[in-house]
């Protein structure tokens, strides 16, 4: 009797130690990936247009802004987790992050880009890819050469592990590299004409309707100045493949069929321009119940015309006036279902119950068009103050078109304005109506109506995140924000960044101790999918439009500001006031610098490939790389996985 009392005392007390420990489990993974979710949006909703109004207010270049405030905005998340396991956890995680997000970024966002332009394939500005590819592998060069002084520690006589010391000189060596990456952003124009005059993008051509306009008038068109203008340029394929590539049998058609499938799944993540919905819009659809967006009603490249009404609708990117000094963004570029008649323009956003979003422009008189790049521009000319309108059009014949009903659109309120006595200050009160309704961004807490179960389920677990958010960082998306608004935000958002990496590097360091799995191992996969994810998101968003150059450029950008200020800055800052000058030596030799090596084999591989293809990236680049880096995860977990 005594025994079996004994033995019901220990079933018990195991099935508690399970459910204590399935609770733990459901709590380390929901606080990973709540943070990834936190400071996604963070990122991309706050702190990135907080640091854009620093740029504007303070007149910074465009290309030092990029380089600079932008780049370290868009890279916060990865640069905090640095920060984070260096200063207050003291693990490999942060470097494991970095390292894993260079291959990430690399391999992932080349792929993802390719598969959501237009034609399936990228043309790449050799000017612009020969800077980013250098300045990357000097980076590589150089963290290699910081992490190559690998001894024992005097601290750590236990296990007899080598750890790797970091001196002052390389950490600096690092930073400083950036410091000249930036002089090269900043004159890179300089110095392609000492190299041959220039970018190998194609001149610009520019038509000027009713006043003649410079090309640096309109706005945002610095930063297409070294985009190949093929990349806007629809092939035979659209979104369906099926009928374009007619029917396969057999192993080969079996295989490309689920390649399709993979693109398909890939090319979906940049149908959604919200920061919120891309990041689980695929999840999303698995719940059918939720209002259809206009991207799920028409075609991307349809031009509806409607006799009855003389109207004209269609598809058009419009440029947030928010992002301005951001290479590649989420936000930057809003895909928006056109209606014009011959009297306005009307626009919806590409969202559920878009009919109670709709916008009717201001009036306007001028008119540019960049036919190279599917470019408009519209403002007037009775108020140089306000910002124009900035639209791509998804194809030349979409553009052709729209041009012509904007002329109509002119010659209408021309003539309305005669009847109207020839008052040209109704122009401005329109403005002035419309500008607070048109820049009012969708609220953190605001409920997703017209959205699918999922996404309400989803919306009411992270409200309490949301509303902290919105309570304690300023929203600076208005076109009146003042210096003080915009510095604040960025101070909250610094304070944010610093708790949401913190509860990802917790999170995640705590379960590699309960996988035996060391942290630099976490960091390379899990924290560096999570932290690199926005990018992906933001690089399919700027490929769709026809920015595929940018985007892959963007990706070997963050990349270089990953190394030389992820890691250089907080080796620096360490060194210097938590070490008394002497060599950082906290991190474990677990590895890390044969993930340092395979950076410089993927990065070769890439450059081979690219001179090969005469710098285009092929459909099969996108498969390439996307196996290639496959095979790096299997290599990183395999000897965990099986022991």
């Amino acid at each position: 009797m005594n025994a079996t009392e004994v033995i019901d005392v220990d079933v018990d007390f195991t099935e508690e130690q399970d459910s204590a420990t399935f609770i733990v489990w459901v709590l380390l993974i929901f606080c990973a990936v709540v943070s990834f979710w936190f400071q996604a949006v963070l990122t991309e909703e706050r702190f990135v247009p907080a640091l854009n109004v620093v740029s504007v207010k303070f007149n910074i270049p465009d290309d030092v802004a990029g380089a600079t405030l932008m780049a370290a905005g868009a890279s916060s998340p990865e640069l905090f987790s640095s920060i984070v396991a260096l200063f207050i956890t003291h693990s490999a995680l942060g470097l494991g992050t970095i390292v894993g997000s260079e291959i990430f970024n690399q391999l992932m966002i080349c792929c993802g880009s390719i598969f959501a332009s237009r034609n399936y394939q990228l043309t790449l500005d050799k000017a612009v890819i020969a800077r980013e590819v250098g300045f990357y592998a000097l980076a590589i060069i150089l963290l290699y050469q910081a992490l190559d002084d690998s001894r024992p520690s005097p601290d750590d006589d236990e296990t007899g592990t080598n750890h790797i010391f970091i001196s002052l000189f390389d950490a600096s060596l690092l930073f400083l590299a950036y410091v000249l990456y930036v002089i090269v952003c900043s004159n890179f124009d300089a110095i392609c004409g000492l190299f041959g005059g220039g970018s190998s993008a194609e001149t610009q051509s520019l038509r000027a309707i009713d006043t003649e306009l410079d090309m640096p008038d309109i706005p945002y068109m610095h930063q297409l100045k070294h985009e190949p203008k093929s990349n806007w340029k629809k092939g035979d394929k659209t979104g369906d493949d099926s009928a374009s590539d007619g029917p396969s049998v057999g192993v080969y058609g079996t295989m490309k069929q689920i390649g399709m499938s993979v693109r398909n799944s890939v090319r979906g993540f940049a149908n959604d321009n919200s920061t919120r919905g891309s990041l689980m819009g695929f999840t999303y659809r698995a719940f059918a119940m939720h209002s259809a967006k206009p991207s799920e009603l028409h075609d991307i490249y349809a031009l509806e015309a409607n006799e009855y009404t003389e109207s004209l609708s269609c598809f058009m990117w419009q440029r947030s006036r928010f992002y301005t000094k951001a290479k590649v963004s989420m936000n930057g570029w809003q895909l928006r279902w056109f209606t014009l008649t011959h009297s306005q323009v009307i626009s919806v956003p590409d969202r559920g119950n878009y009919d109670d979003h709709k916008f009717k422009y201001p009036d306007f008189d001028e008119i540019a068009v960049d036919k190279g790049h599917l470019l408009i521009q519209l403002s007037s000319s009775t108020n140089k103050s306000k910002l124009p309108y900035v639209f791509m059009a998804p194809s030349a014949k979409v553009l052709k078109a729209v041009v012509s009903k904007y002329e109509e659109i002119i010659e209408f309120q021309q003539t309305k304005r005669k009847s109207d006595g020839g008052d040209p200050e109704f122009l401005d009160v329109a403005a002035s109506a419309h500008d607070e309704e048109e820049e009012e961004e969708p609220s953190l807490i605001e409920y997703p109506s017209g959205a699918s179960y999922f996404a309400i389920l989803v919306h009411f677990i992270l409200f309490p995140f949301k509303l902290a958010m919105h309570l304690t960082v300023p929203d600076t998306r208005h076109p009146s924000t003042p210096l003080s608004k915009g510095l604040l935000a960025c101070l909250s958002c610094l304070l944010w960044l610093v708790v949401g990496s913190y509860a990802m590097v917790a999170s995640l360091e705590t379960i590699s101790e309960l996988l035996s799995i060391p942290p630099a191992v976490v960091g390379v996969t899990v924290s560096a999918v999570g932290t690199s994810l926005p990018n992906y998101v933001g690089s399919q968003c700027a490929a769709k439009a026809g920015l595929g150059n940018m985007a892959v450029s963007n990706a070997f950008g963050s990349n270089t500001f990953n190394i030389l200020v992820g890691l250089g800055l907080p080796w620096v800052l360490y060194i210097l006031f938590g070490n008394d000058g002497n060599p950082y030596h906290g991190l474990k030799d677990e590895g890390i610098t044969e993930s340092v090596l395979i950076l410089s084999v993927v990065l070769a591989a890439f450059v081979v490939m690219i001179i090969m293809s005469h710098f285009v990236l092929y459909e099969w680049h996108a498969y390439t790389f996307a196996l290639m880096y496959v095979a790096y995860i299997i290599y990183a977990t395999a000897p965990y996985i099986f022991t």
